[in-house]
């Protein structure tokens, strides 16, 4: 939101009514070009502490108020939440995007997919991860005992040589099922609209240190260790501003429908060398958590 709003747009922000959250938003909007839209129930007071709807039990509501919109829409599905709530939460909002694209058929669906998932990866990041294999630097020196101590577990080769494409499997499973699944939603809904002609933009979110993520130790530590292993974890604000360009971009130059939908999410992947690396990425992750536990304690 705040790279959109810096670069002039409109923006219509949906959160909880959270006065704290809406007050940050709305000093944020005060300082750029762009407008911001907040749905908000009348009366007296200070617009943060009406501001806010709830995507679970208000869905009518918010639809409506999209509704009353002119122009165009694009609708940004970013919605996050722990557990079980973050599924019912997905399906919410797929709701609501079927209900926009119903009674406005021009509008474009937007999406960040999780690095943390299983993608068809094009065969020079196979060849780059096969050269980081046969490299003995680093890590790579301990591989053999590793392996052996694991009965092969640990340091698995990320690819079968000469795969093209292939198939890099980084789910985490101390994110859990539910967060697996409302990922899948977004991917589902992205490749059913693409295949209707939507314009969609859903481009791979590289490995950032989020609040979800840095609040569960295994993950934060794994992240602290993750350069080990040649991959890179964002900012937030870094991540933020490249994902609002690559937004920007599909925007102004529609993605061509490809034969292959994987070949449309590798496209512009910011993956931060995940898809590159030596090792399948759940059989390096205790390792990486490991070397990077004193860094993620500080």
């Amino acid at each position: 939101m705040p790279s959109l709003l810096r670069w002039g747009n409109q923006v219509a922000a949906v959160d909880l009514a959270r006065p704290a959250l809406w007050s940050r938003l709305i000093e944020t909007a005060t300082r750029y070009g762009g407008r911001l839209h907040v749905p908000a129930t009348k009366g007296d007071g200070e617009l943060s502490g009406r501001a806010g709807a709830d995507l679970l039990h208000g869905i009518g509501s918010v639809a409506g108020w999209l509704d009353g919109f002119d122009g165009r829409l694009v609708l940004g599905n970013y919605v996050y939440a722990d557990g079980a709530i973050n599924v019912r939460l997905s399906s919410a909002v797929d709701s609501l995007t079927s209900h926009v694209r119903q009674s406005r058929p021009d509008t474009a669906l937007a999406f960040l997919a999780t690095p943390t998932d299983v993608f068809a990866v094009p065969g020079e990041a196979v060849a780059h991860a096969e050269r980081a294999y046969a490299s003995p630097a680093g890590v790579a020196r301990l591989r053999r005992p590793l392996r052996l101590l694991s009965g092969g577990r640990m340091l698995r080769r990320n690819y079968a040589p000469g795969d093209d494409p292939g198939i890099c499997d980084s789910l985490v499973a101390q994110q859990g099922p539910n967060y697996a699944l409302s990922k899948r939603i977004h991917r589902w809904r992205a490749t059913v609209a693409r295949a209707e002609g939507v314009t969609v933009s859903m481009n791979v979110a590289p490995p950032t240190r989020t609040r979800s993520v840095v609040k569960n130790r295994a993950l934060a530590a794994a992240y602290a260790g993750a350069h080990r292993f040649g991959v890179e974890v964002f900012e937030p604000a870094t991540s933020n501003t490249l994902m609002a360009a690559l937004l920007v971009h599909d925007l102004r130059n529609p993605p061509t429908p490809a034969a292959e939908v994987w070949h449309e999410e590798a496209e512009y992947a910011a993956h931060g060398g995940l898809w590159r690396c030596a090792y399948a990425p759940r059989s390096a992750l205790g390792i990486a958590a490991l070397l990077g536990l004193g860094a993620a304690r500080g």
